[in-house]
């Protein structure tokens, strides 16, 4: 279990600093044991650990570095940029803890595609927009499949943001997650200016079709009335002999 350490925040209470969450870098209960396992295991488990100290370092200098001008606080334009500065970098860390459990433990699937949809509005949007977010989860979606699902609704809900709902005050987006014996669909729906008749595939959609392949599946984008819908197709692991057993995506 990856316990909390505080993060200085640059809001100021009565001329102070107040404590945020942030990952814990100690060894011991703050993270898993280092020791065990193959060389190439302990070698990730290092790595990412080390990612995780020098994200914090960031995210820590960033913050203390806006708390401590002077300049910036003394205006109402400046204090709003402090706290939107504070505002996406917390977002950044749900974010990372609803993909990865880089804080606490992972959740059930419709806790953590929620998490994912919140942290995504709150670090990419804008703070004056108002997107609801509608989250369904029907069947029980192969825990072989949760991780993938996550990433890649992670990286649509960020093209949606970010392009989709770019300067809109109002907006509308739904994840939905549909699992059956065959296959499990994800589909995340906005009404967002639209994606054009030809796509420009990004890095997040290149990403996202990276991520689906590795499982024998893909992801469409198209326009459906006044709505954009992402699409990820993944086999069940059930009907696919080689992914059942290990053996690699379906052909």
């Amino acid at each position: 279990m990856i316990a909390l350490s505080p993060i200085l925040s640059p809001l100021s209470s009565a001329g102070g600093m107040q404590a945020a969450p942030a990952v814990c870098l100690a060894a011991g209960p703050c993270g898993p044991a280092l020791g065990g396992g193959d060389g190439a295991a302990v070698a990730d488990r290092l790595s990412f650990r080390q990612l995780r100290h020098l994200t914090n370092n960031a995210l820590q200098r960033i913050l203390c570095q806006v708390a401590q001008h002077e300049e910036l606080r003394r205006t109402r334009e400046g204090r709003r940029l402090c706290e939107d500065i504070e505002r996406r970098i917390l977002f950044s860390a749900a974010l990372a803890d609803a993909l990865f459990g880089m804080t606490r433990e992972p959740g059930l699937l419709p806790l953590r595609l929620r998490g994912v949809g919140e942290a995504s509005i709150g670090m990419l949007g804008d703070p004056d927009q108002l997107l609801s977010l509608d989250v369904s989860v029907e069947g029980r979606c192969p825990a072989a499949l949760e991780e993938v699902v996550l990433r890649v609704a992670h990286e649509l809900l960020g093209n949606v943001v970010k392009h989709g709902m770019r300067a809109r005050l109002v907006g509308r987006i739904a994840v939905r997650v549909v699992s059956d014996e065959s296959r499990v669909l994800l589909t995340v729906t906005d009404d967002g200016w639209g994606c054009g008749r030809e796509p420009r595939r990004g890095e997040g959609l290149e990403i996202a079709q990276l991520l689906a392949g590795e499982h024998g599946g893909a992801v469409w984008l198209r326009r459906r009335g006044d709505m954009t819908v992402a699409t990820l197709d993944l086999p069940h692991p059930a009907s696919c002999p080689r992914q059942a057993t290990g053996a690699g995506p379906c052909p």
